[in-house]
């Protein structure tokens, strides 16, 4: 199965990620995905304005914090909404997008 279709969607929950937002974007789209959802969770910085920058319209924001689960759902279920058969969750800074492809999954 070819995880870097374009039914595969990366969803990166971040909270006042100004600085590093772009840097983890990019690698995400270095390592083959276009589908990124950033969910900027309520964050006091320009966090979003960086994502919205590199992806557009998929660059979500939350007016308050909800919480990295609040702001993780918040993404699956917008990548649903626009058709993903694949969701990967990362953390900005904290994972590297080429060990996606590694990582263990259930197909069914």
């Amino acid at each position: 199965m070819n995880f870097t279709n374009p039914k595969t969607f990366i969803v990166i929950p971040a909270f006042n990620e100004e600085t590093v937002i772009q840097d983890v974007i990019r690698e995400v789209q270095g390592a083959g995905y276009e589908n990124i959802i950033v969910v900027d969770d309520g964050s006091s910085d320009n966090t979003q304005a960086k994502a919205k920058e590199l992806i557009g319209k998929l660059a979500l924001r939350h007016k308050i914090n909800r919480g990295k689960g609040g702001a993780t759902k918040t993404g699956i279920e917008a990548a649903k909404l626009l058709g993903a058969e694949i969701i990967v969750t990362i953390d900005g800074g904290q994972h590297d997008p080429k060990d996606i492809l590694d990582a263990p999954r259930t197909v069914e």
